[in-house]
């Protein structure tokens, strides 16, 4: 112990004198440079009255750069006063002295990195003389507290004393040179930070002071340092921030309780910001930010001090409200600090301890920020910010981490606190609310406020009291409060005063209804119950001119397609009631009905395209209970699954397209995602054709013919590559024809192998010469087909497929059909194949040739 009480001797002893020789070095050289200044000064004085130059100087730039000169009838103070302050906007350490820039010639116009290099190279001495005299005012009370050289109220009086006779020091040095430098504010800072120690060491190691005669004394430095920063300068200021917000930290001690140390941290804001009344730094501003913030950090991560806390953030909120006044500030710098306040306030919600949280004072922040006069200005949205942050807070606080349920609900024991905190908060946001709304009754902000808060309320109470489960007491009261809000919205629709809030009331009342449903109903009961809502929004939208409704119902709109889609990887359902009929089928009909409400308004194509969606999903859902035998969401991958899939993504790809073409924005993302869908269409398809072909893949086919999984599998898709070759949009439609055709080639030969083969089709297992015959048969009708049409309607792809298709059926009869047939059979045969090419030849020339005419068109037409 004596080691360590000589160690701390010997640094006390060194740090000091090496501080002051340092400082005193540095003042020498400002007095050199000082008058070599006054010299230049009157050099120009003498050229102005001669007339030989004209000088133009800003005369509070020269009387900050010649302090010592003061003009005739002017007081040196508040030359002096201007002079400490008068620096450029930029918070840069190289320029907090226009003196030393002027000195050390620093231009600035100069980078920052330089002009940082030439302030350290001028200031170096100050600054390392005010570090140690700020140190050692810390270090002698921390010392003598822990090495208990003399007794408590000696060393509270020694540091007192010492912390005095500092700023006496400078202010005797100030005076004594007429104007301020670096040096006299370094001894201020110093003591200062001396008399923050000494007070807060007399609270929390002596005990002979008391918390609020502490927090006094400590508001009395705080003032007075900040008061003289105006005289000393930004030096000083720095050094009081600073050294207020991390003394405590430096000095130690078991005794402070957070709400003395929230306090003094309130106290050094308080002082912070009214000093900016009068001189405005960014530094200066995000440093008493940042101050103010780290003492928050530091008790919300201590725990256990909630209340504080609660007390806490909604003084600073205030104070940063409102200070610095005026237009000094602005208003992206408040909105900073305002946010921050509100992100702190959430934060501390969510983390409070579970075994013993703080309810009613977690109110005390929601009246403040709707009263603030920037919540009629350009910060509208802080109300709201208010109170989605506490509700925020509160889901945090309630999330739980296992993967059955979402929130954890409240112990029964809070429930009667936690009532009363959601019906007070209520209660205080309405009001306050409708203080606003009284002076702005054309502004829906306020309204919104009023009218949809306590539905936000509501829904909180249930997800911390009730755990998110089905509650009847709860969807009574929600529907009630639908009610309410319908008898409400009737009033104000005879009022003209307070129409602005109409639309707020129907929603708030389709909101109540929702809740209703999603607290009673469950699962598919409630998809159908939400939709019925797309019916009577429209329907009040049209009613009430109302287009902030159809913000709505495209939000609900989202919500139903977004559920309904993936249903197969959120829900599952039981298989003993059809229940895909009247989810998928009745949300589909009440999309088509508010479809039909909505003639001539603009949210119509949007419906339209809703209502597409949901066919295709109800068409999609019904196929899989029909073949599925009511399982529709069987886990198994096999050729009914693919197909299925490759028709629904298809089909939604077309929906895309077409809500794409409809939609005034988004248009980029109905666009992907149709290429997405479109994508997995062909790849199920690839699947389709590839894995699960009944050539090489055993199934269960079916033995009636054309209407079997092969008509789903392979023939729908010949359907749906011809609608999506109207929508060609993403793919050039010549594409969409040639998979059209190749398709139904494939689905015309599984069909032919299935009506002689069967279920059967395994291509291994041989061919019949009826099988074989067939396959040349109606290639060849196929192949008339294609070439009368084509020239009927002059389609040169489909001319060109069909003289391939022809090329191929002849080739396959001469080496294949016709390699085992003799005699009259081989005769009747080439025959009957000249006669059909013969017919053909004469109703290709009879239907090509111009109506009129007799003559024939050349034959390479098309070729």
């Amino acid at each position: 112990m004596e080691e360590l009480f000589y160690l701390l001797i010997a640094a006390v002893v060194l740090l000091v004198p090496v501080g002051s020789f340092l400082g005193f070095l540095a003042f020498l050289q400002k007095s050199k440079l000082t008058s070599r200044i006054d010299e230049l000064a009157r050099e120009v004085a003498e050229l102005r009255a001669g007339g030989a130059v004209s000088i133009p100087v800003d005369e509070e730039r020269e009387d900050a750069q010649v302090p010592g000169q003061a003009k005739e009838g002017v007081e040196p103070v508040p030359v002096e006063t201007v002079a400490a302050f008068e620096v450029p906007p930029e918070p840069d350490l190289g320029n907090l002295q226009p003196k030393a820039a002027m000195a050390t010639g620093v231009d600035q116009s100069e980078s920052l990195e330089s002009r940082l290099l030439a302030a350290l190279k001028a200031n170096w001495m100050v600054w390392l003389g005010a570090l140690s005299v700020s140190l050692a005012g810390i270090f002698m009370v921390s010392h003598s507290i822990s090495a208990g050289l003399i007794g408590p109220l000696q060393q509270l009086l020694l540091a007192v004393l010492t912390g005095c006779a500092l700023h006496t020091g400078a202010e005797y040095l100030r005076r004594r040179h007429k104007g301020s430098d670096q040096v006299f504010a370094a001894l201020a800072g110093g003591g200062s930070v001396t008399l923050y120690a000494a007070l807060l060491a007399g609270v929390h190691h002596y005990g002979l002071i008391g918390p609020l005669a502490a927090l006094t004394g400590l508001a009395i430095v705080s003032l007075a340092t900040m008061v003289l920063a105006l005289v000393h300068g930004p030096l000083l200021a720095i050094m009081g921030l600073s050294g207020a917000y991390l003394v405590p930290l430096l000095v130690g001690g078991e005794g402070g309780s957070a709400a003395f140390v929230l306090s003094y941290s309130t106290v050094i804001t308080l002082s912070s910001l009214l000093l900016m009344n009068y001189v405005y730094r960014p530094w200066l501003w995000y440093g008493t930010l940042a101050g103010a913030g780290l003492w928050w950090l530091l008790v919300a991560m201590a725990g256990g001090n909630s209340l504080a806390i609660a007390c806490y953030l909604p003084v600073l909120f205030l104070l940063f409200s409102s200070l610095p006044g005026g237009d000094r500030l602005a208003s992206e710098r408040r909105r900073e600090a305002m946010g921050a306040v509100l992100v702190a306030w959430g934060l501390s919600i969510g983390w409070q301890p579970v075994e013993d949280p703080v309810f009613l004072a977690w109110t005390l922040i929601l009246p403040f920020a709707i009263l603030v006069p920037q919540s009629r200005q350009g910060l509208w949205y802080l109300p709201w910010a208010a109170v989605l942050a506490t509700v925020a807070g509160w889901l945090v606080f309630s999330g739980s981490g296992y993967s059955d349920t979402l929130f954890v609900p409240l112990v029964a024991d809070f429930h009667s606190n936690y009532l009363l905190y959601l019906m007070v908060a209520a209660v205080v946001v309405v009001l306050a609310g409708l203080w606003q709304w009284r002076t702005q009754l054309q502004s829906r902000r306020w309204p919104s406020l009023v009218l949809v808060s306590p539905v936000i309320w509501f829904t909180l109470g249930w997800l911390l009291i009730e755990g998110g489960e089905a509650s009847g007491p709860w969807a009574l009261m929600a529907l009630l409060g639908a009610g309410v809000y319908g008898a409400l919205a009737w009033l104000m629709q005879r009022h003209q005063d307070y129409r602005s809030g109409l639309v707020w009331a129907i929603l708030a009342a389709h909101g109540c209804y929702s809740l209703a449903i999603v607290m009673w109903l469950q699962n598919a009961s409630l998809t159908l119950a939400l939709s019925a809502q797309f019916v009577s929004l429209v329907w009040l939208g049209r009613r009430y001119q109302a287009p902030e409704l159809f913000l709505v119902l495209k939000a609900l709109m989202a919500i139903v397609v977004a559920r309904l889609t993936f249903n197969p990887w959120l829900q599952e359902y039981g298989s003993e009631q059809h229940w895909s009929f009247w989810t998928y089928g009745g949300t589909a009909l009440f999309a088509a009905m508010a479809t039909w409400l909505a003639r001539g308004l603009p949210v119509r194509p949007w419906l339209e395209a809703v209502s597409l969606h949901l066919l295709v999903l109800f068409l999609g859902a019904e196929l899989r209970y029909w073949l599925y035998n009511g399982d529709i969401f069987v886990h198994e991958y096999g050729l009914v699954e693919a197909a299925i899939n490759t028709l629904l993504w298809g089909a939604l790809s077309v929906v895309y397209v077409h809500r794409a073409r409809v939609a005034g924005s988004l248009v980029w993302l109905y666009r992907m995602l149709a290429m997405v869908l479109l994508v997995m269409s062909s790849l199920s398809y690839l699947v389709v054709v590839l894995v699960h072909n009944p050539w090489w893949a055993a199934g269960v086919i079916g033995d009636t013919p054309v209407f079997n999984m092969l008509l789903l599998g392979f023939g729908a898709p010949v359907v749906l590559a011809l609608v999506n070759s109207q929508f060609s949009d993403l793919v050039p439609r010549r594409w969409f024809l040639c998979v059209a055709l190749g398709a139904f080639g494939l689905f015309t030969l599984l069909e032919i192998r299935q009506l002689w083969q069967g279920s059967q089709m395994l291509i291994g297992s041989g061919m019949t010469e009826g099988e074989l015959y067939t396959y040349s048969v109606v290639g060849m009708l196929y192949a008339i087909i294609a070439i009368l049409w084509s020239t009927r309607n002059g389609s040169l792809l489909l001319h060109k497929s069909g003289m391939i298709l022809l090329g191929l059926v002849i080739g396959k009869i001469f080496l294949i059909d016709m390699a085992g047939l003799q005699g009259l059979w081989r005769v009747a045969a080439f025959m009957g194949l000249g006669l059909a090419l013969l017919g053909l030849a004469w109703m290709y020339r009879k239907t090509s040739a111009p109506r009129g005419s007799g003559e024939s068109p050349p034959d390479t037409e098309y070729i």
